[in-house]
């Protein structure tokens, strides 16, 4: 080695020095540049090797930079500086191992190397040992606690690790020591953290210092709308996410925001125009364009399209929303895009395209099921088993879907049971050597004037009666009425849940059930209320049973549904995954219906029907109309000339005059013996059309329940149509619990023959109502008039299922 001079030795500490200055500039490659001419002057500079090794491995130059460093340690092997840089080449290289020993050998050189335990806290972190990486930061900062870089990354670990108070004070540290930190991009991850933690006053502070250092960062104008919507300020929230979409348009999320906002300052107001209404279906429409799998823009579309609507929207605006949603989805979403349509055209009347619709849905969920996230599915669940009664009577492929959709809907509540905190066990009671009474609760949102509320009311009455506890459990908010209040004074306790949002509530209602140490748990709505479902699969009683509403919901082998032997006929039982349980009668029974008084003659005069004429009558909703149907009722005018029909039904009114009209053309009857009438205030006030009716033409495949209840209580002749399942039995069940054989056909042309019959035979409909009036008398009482009866033989159904159960336990 040449004898270095002084002059030399001078040179190269000064081209360090400018190489540190361009350094500390950012000016990288002119650093280089001095840092090398010093290794000219004086080939033994330690420090100029370690700063090129560092420089390179910040471009990315690993082989250089480890050259480099390997050069210092060749001329001092102490040099912790170098060991530093080659930890950081290492750990760059994910070569963990040899990356740690490199920084551990550097801190056995230096112990009080700040830099060094720090960047071995980022070496764990990234390997996921947190608490070995909050320990090395922590040494860090006890060393140099003025470094705010290293309280960033700490605050980041704790971030991560969901500790947010600790991040912040990380954080907040940081920008302290070095206010020149604070970045939009970190203000933005600091006030996220806040909103988080629901300070939201402190929230839109940092979202506010985001945008002032950057007045085009979207991200800031969305969440600082979020947090000021938060705040309860929505017309500001709504400007800065106004803001957010002008400034990023391709941002799916920003699009679903505003949607939101906008949908909430409706119900705010409790009124929004159409074309407001339009521009939210345009913001989720456009987030799904933009991101065809953000599932909660196709929720939120499904529920503001899907039926009757709190706008008052009128439906062709809903059906178009429905059309440009199914023609927007891609992939498996296009299975919850067919979900608003399908419903929208089941309940408008229009059948046929609803049974396309749902046709083609299921045979998508053959290839995409699996591919849909769990909420996703509890929607395909619940419209699919609501749909498809409505739309095919055949008990194989039914019975198939059903099971196919209620499996995969446990899985989803399994899923939910495991993932969720585990809620209080059921109290396990020494049972007495005899039975006491039994403690029976019935959950529904329906304590009110509706199908359920009519067929329950009064056998809940006469099993409270029976030295039963009754509780009653509303899981949806409900208007209360005069009804509300008979279902509250006989109860032993009428529970409504004080929660406002949906899973709170669920929850109160299953911590509830079993504090009451409830023995049977009855569901009055099966698959028509989802929440129902989630509160039965999690067991809070030990028998759950469900009955009224709907068919099973195909939701666990251990529940019960409650039939009939017509409704369920045997031979059935492995088509189900509940057990099935039969009345030895009817599957329910009422003590009848109250009616405003009226003139037969004057109503029907107003109506256009005179005396003379055979009135006919519908009482079925756009949902249980088909072409099929519609096409016997016309064949039956067609041959009893002197006869009308009264259809009556919530629908889409031109779709259902449609349906009756093309019938009427296709089989040459004049379109004005069809009238259509409208809904009434009260159900008293509709009962009257029972009055001025002479047959009740039943629906099919979907018969009526409490309508052909009424009508069979007014003394209405019925013609029924008897399918596979239980909802298209249910007009057979009523009559055979009559003892009544005359209306029930099992073929449309028995259908049809029945009603011209029924139209010209003025002695058989004579003797169906002196038959159906005699039923109501105490000494020939029948089975369906009588809930005391009915009260009496479920009872021993629950006492002696109450008894398996304590035999098995």
């Amino acid at each position: 080695m040449r004898e270095i001079s002084v002059v030399d030795l001078e040179k190269a500490g000064v081209w360090i020095q400018r190489g540190n200055q361009l350094r500390a500039q950012g000016q990288w490659s002119g650093a280089i540049a001095f840092y090398q001419e010093a290794l000219n002057f004086n080939p033994d500079a330690v420090d100029a090797y370690c700063q090129l090794g560092d420089l390179y491995w910040r471009q990315g130059q690993w082989t250089e930079a480890i050259a480099y460093c390997q050069g210092a340690l060749k001329l001092d092997p102490q040099s912790a500086h170098a060991y530093k840089t080659l930890g950081n080449i290492l750990q760059s290289q994910e070569k963990w191992a040899a990356s740690e020993r490199a920084y551990q050998q550097a801190v056995q050189i230096m112990p009080e190397f700040a830099a060094v335990h720090a960047n071995l806290g980022s070496l764990y972190y990234r390997q996921g040992e947190s608490e070995r990486a909050i320990a090395c930061y922590q040494k860090a900062l006890t060393l140099e606690p003025s470094q705010a870089g290293i309280h960033w990354n700490l605050g980041t670990l704790y971030h991560d690790l969901g500790r947010l108070g600790e991040a912040l004070e990380s954080w907040q540290e940081a920008l302290r020591l070095e206010p020149s930190m604070g970045n939009a991009e970190r203000h933005l991850k600091i006030g996220n953290t806040l909103l988080a933690l629901a300070r939201v006053e402190e929230a839109i502070h940092h979202y506010q210092q985001a945008i002032d250092l950057d007045p085009n960062f979207s991200s800031a104008h969305s969440n600082l709308g979020n947090a000021l919507i938060q705040q309860g300020s929505l017309g500001a929230g709504i400007a800065a996410l106004k803001t957010a979409q002008s400034l990023s348009p391709q941002s799916p999320g920003i699009h679903y925001n505003l949607g939101q906002a906008l949908l909430q300052q409706g119900h705010q107001h409790q009124q929004l125009s159409g074309s407001a209404w339009q521009e939210v279906v345009d913001c989720f429409l456009q987030a799904i364009a933009l991101d065809p799998d953000l599932i909660p823009a196709h929720h939120a579309l499904f529920y503001l399209i899907r039926s009757r609507d709190p706008f008052g929207i009128d439906f062709d605006s809903l059906l178009q929303a429905a059309e440009d949603y199914l023609s927007r989805a891609q992939g498996p979403t296009k299975l919850l895009a067919a979900l608003p349509y399908l419903s929208l055209c089941l309940h408008g009347g229009y059948s046929e395209l609803a049974q396309e619709t749902f046709l083609t849905l299921e045979t998508q969920l053959q290839s995409d099921l699996d591919r849909l996230d769990f909420d996703s599915i509890a929607l395909l669940y619940s419209r699919l088993m609501f749909s498809q009664p409505h739309l095919r009577d055949d008990a194989r492929t039914n019975l198939t879907l059903a099971k196919l959709l209620g499996a995969k809907n446990q899985a989803r509540l399994n899923q939910q049971l495991i993932s969720s905190p585990h809620p209080p066990t059921l109290p396990h009671l020494p049972h007495p050597p005899t039975l006491p009474h039994l403690k029976i609760g019935f959950l529904s949102p329906h304590f009110r004037r509706h199908s359920i509320g009519w067929c329950s009311a009064d056998i809940i009455r006469e099993l409270s009666a029976l030295s039963a506890e009754i509780y009653l459990y509303v899981t949806q908010v409900q208007a209360r009425d005069d009804k509300t209040e008979e279902f509250q004074n006989l109860a032993t306790q009428f529970y409504q849940p004080q929660s406002g949002d949906f899973e709170s509530a669920r929850l109160e209602i299953w911590e509830q059930i079993c504090q009451d140490q409830i023995d049977i748990l009855v569901d009055l709505d099966s698959v028509t209320c989802s929440e129902q479902l989630e509160i039965l699969y999690h067991q809070p009683a030990p028998i759950c049973l469900s009955w009224l509403g709907f068919d099973a919901p195909f939701l666990c082998s251990s529940h019960y549904f409650l039939g009939d032997r017509h409704t369920h006929p045997p031979g059935i039982e492995a088509d189900y995954i509940e057990q099935l349980i039969r009345m030895p009668d009817s599957f329910v029974a009422v003590s009848g219906f109250k009616r405003q008084s009226v003139e037969r003659e004057v109503v029907r005069l107003s109506l256009g029907i005179n005396w003379q004429q055979i009135a006919y009558l519908c009482v079925a909703p756009g949902k249980k109309l088909n072409r099929e149907l519609v096409l016997a009722q016309i064949e039956i005018l067609k041959q009893v000339p002197n006869s009308v029909l009264i259809h009556k039904g919530e629908g889409e009114r031109s779709a259902i005059g449609q349906l009756y009209q093309q019938a009427c053309a296709e089989l040459g009857v004049p379109n004005n013996r069809v009238i259509l009438i409208s809904r009434t205030q009260t159900e008293e006030q509709h009962r009257t059309i029972y009055e001025c009716a002479d047959i009740l033409l039943d629906s099919y495949p979907y018969n009526g329940g409490t309508h052909t209840l009424e009508a069979l209580w007014f003394n209405l002749p019925l013609v029924t149509r008897v399918g596979e399942l239980c909802l298209a039995r249910m007009g057979y069940s009523f009559l055979n619990t009559l003892g009544i054989e005359s209306g029930i056909a099992r073929s449309w042309e028995e259908y049809i023959e029945w009603g011209i019959r029924l139209g010209h035979e003025v002695k058989i409909r004579q003797d169906i109502r002196h038959q159906l009036i005699r039923s109501k008398q105490p000494q020939h009482l029948s089975h369906l008039w009588n809930p005391a009866k009915f009260a009496q033989d479920m009872y021993g159904i629950f006492e002696e299922l109450k008894k398996q159960q304590i035999s098995v336990n």
